[in-house]
C-alpha cells in the first residue's frame, strides 16, 4: 500500500510550508548535505482516534546523500505534545520523534513506473527545486503513536462507575458472569425471581 499524508489521520490537511531543496546537490558527490527547519503545526490534531495537542514547532532535519541524478533523503522530525491516555483519559505529555528515509529519483512524465517500496518519490527530470512538504507531513503523521498510555501498568477506568482505578479500587461488583450463563446461575442458586 502506498503511504500518503492522508492515509493515517490528518485527512485533507497539508500545511503550506516553505520546505524546498535543489534537485542538484551543492556538495561534492558522496558528501552529505544537511537542511533544517522549524515548522508550524496545528495546535490540535485527531489521529487514530486520539486527540493530540501540540506545543511549539515541528523540528525537521533532512540529510541528503547524492547518487548521480537520484538521492537518498533521511528526514528526522520531533515535537512536543500531549494526548489523553487510552485507558484512564489522563492528559499525558509526549515527545514525538521519527526518522524516515526516502529515495528520490527522476521519472519522465507519462512513464508508468511503480516504486519498489512506499518510500520512493519520483520527480520530473526537468525540475530544479523539490518540495519536501508532503514527505515531512507524512513522516510527522507516521511518528504519532496509535495508542497513548500514561503508564504501561495503567489500570484504566472502571467500566461500571468510571472511577480511575489507578487511584484505588471502587465499590462496583467485580464478579463477571457470562450473560449467556446468567439464567443457569440463577437456577442453581434457586433465585426466586425465576
Amino acid at each position: 500500500m502506498k503511504k500518503t499524508h492522508e492515509s493515517r489521520g490528518g485527512e485533507g490537511f497539508l500545511p503550506k510550508w516553505s520546505v524546498t531543496i535543489p534537485v542538484v546537490s551543492e556538495t561534492p558527490p558522496g558528501e552529505e548535505q544537511t537542511f533544517a527547519w522549524e515548522l508550524d503545526i496545528p495546535l490540535t490534531l485527531e489521529y487514530s482516534g486520539q486527540n493530540f495537542s501540540f506545543t511549539g514547532k515541528l523540528a525537521t532535519r533532512a540529510e541528503r546523500f547524492q547518487d548521480d541524478g537520484s538521492f537518498w533523503l533521511e528526514l528526522r522530525v520531533s515535537c512536543s505534545c500531549s494526548a489523553p491516555c487510552s485507558r484512564c483519559l489522563k492528559e499525558t505529555p509526549l515527545e514525538i520523534e521519527g526518522t524516515f528515509r526516502y529515495f528520490y529519483t527522476p521519472s519522465a512524465v507519462g512513464e508508468n513506473k511503480v516504486p519498489g517500496d512506499d518510500m520512493t518519490v519520483f520527480f520530473d527530470p526537468g525540475e530544479s527545486i523539490l518540495d519536501l512538504g508532503p514527505q515531512i507531513w507524512e513522516s510527522f503523521i507516521f511518528s504519532l503513536p496509535e495508542k497513548v498510555l500514561c503508564d504501561e501498568k495503567c489500570a484504566g477506568l472502571c467500566p461500571g462507575c468510571g472511577k480511575d482505578l489507578n487511584e484505588g479500587s471502587c465499590s462496583c461488583q467485580t464478579e463477571n458472569v457470562d450473560p449467556r450463563l446468567q439464567t443457569l446461575k440463577k437456577a442453581i442458586q434457586g433465585d426466586p425471581r425465576d
